[in-house]
């Protein structure tokens, strides 16, 4: 009767801690891309910011992972062409104009490495 409880409580234990392992995996890839888009924020002029659509703190920035080239970004290091980084994507009130603001960020180094074209 012991060992049935024992197992039991061993079960219990192993499976909480792989439901709350998986839990923490999605909120720190939430925080992730929520401090990666306040810091890219806080790199905007205040020109920029003011263009933006939303008035959030952090400009409601959408961050994607994507490859950078030279093509399509004015990148600060130009050993950056043809990396995978953080692509920081702000919707501003009249898109028509120029277009939407992007900001290429390096997420190791935790710097902005390039704009986006803006046409």
């Amino acid at each position: 009767m012991k060992l049935k409880k024992y197992s039991l409580i061993i079960l219990s234990i192993v499976f909480s801690s792989i439901i709350f392992t998986g839990c923490g995996n999605v909120n720190g890839e939430q925080e992730s891309s929520d401090s990666i888009a306040a810091i890219v924020y806080n790199t905007l002029s205040e020109g920029e910011k003011a263009e933006l659509a939303n008035d959030k703190p952090d400009g409601d920035g959408k961050v994607e992972r994507k490859v950078v080239t030279k093509e399509i970004a004015q990148l600060t290091d130009k050993s950056y062409d043809g990396k995978e980084v953080y692509a920081v994507t702000f919707k501003v009130k009249d898109n028509n104009l120029l277009g939407d603001i992007t900001v290429y960020f390096d997420g190791e180094t935790r710097e902005v490495i390039g704009r986006g074209f803006r046409e």
